[in-house]
């Protein structure tokens, strides 16, 4: 679990401060470098500014390099936003927030406590729950099917607890079908964007009750969520 919401999402080993002179780095660990200072700078500009009127400009300025590289690493604007969903899977799978490590939900304390350790980590990075949540919606295409690609990756992490807190609680009822779980992902989704419209990043959390309200309403709709 992250323990700052300072925290940059994309690790940078050198934290933006590259060697001015000569120096024994591989360019590999140079681009690394300055990708990351590109990512980190763009998801702090969408979130503050918005993505349609963040330019490639501002993030070279914001990231200390010059047009030449962004463009040596990056197509597009909407290139960086795809790169920093890969770099959030890459975080996901870090914090432990996959399939295999959340088989074991039977409980709806443990369902509660799930909801809650991902939004908080949502939360910790404000300027990322922005850029991903909301400022996504307005991007292009290669970001929308990015977009519905993190549906699905949490749909995967999702189904089988699920399943096993359905089998669980109420073992009389068919296995939760698919398309229910990723029903429950868009909606919790949608709970966010409109808890970021009104309220600021780092209160995800707050969400807890009502998200685990949701899914258990649906997976086991006889137990009622604990408060």
């Amino acid at each position: 679990m992250p323990d700052s919401r300072q925290r940059s999402l994309v690790p940078d080993e050198f934290d933006g401060h590259l060697p001015r002179h000569r120096h024994n780095l591989t360019r590999e660990q140079v681009k690394q470098s300055q990708s990351a200072r590109i990512i980190n700078a763009a998801i702090e500009l969408f979130a503050s500014r918005g993505y349609a009127a963040t330019t490639v400009l501002d993030i070279v300025k914001r990231a200390g390099v010059s047009r030449k590289t962004f463009y040596e690493l990056f197509d597009t604007k909407e290139a960086v936003i795809v790169a920093a969903y890969r770099a959030f899977d890459t975080f996901l799978r870090d914090a432990g927030m996959t399939a295999s490590n959340n088989t074991s939900l039977t409980t709806p304390e443990q369902l509660r406590e799930l909801v809650r350790a991902l939004l908080t980590l949502l939360g910790a990075y404000p300027a990322g729950a922005r850029m991903f949540f909301l400022e996504v919606l307005g991007a292009g295409d290669d970001v929308r099917r990015r977009r519905a690609a993190a549906i699905t990756q949490f749909t995967d992490v999702l189904g089988l607890p699920l399943q096993h807190l359905r089998a669980s609680l109420d073992p009389g009822l068919p296995p939760l079908d698919a398309i229910l779980v990723r029903g429950l992902v868009g909606g919790g989704m949608e709970m966010i964007v409109d808890h970021l419209v009104h309220h600021e990043p780092g209160t995800i959390a707050d969400l807890t009750e009502d998200v685990t309200h949701l899914i258990l309403g649906v997976t086991a709709p006889r137990h009622e969520a604990p408060r």
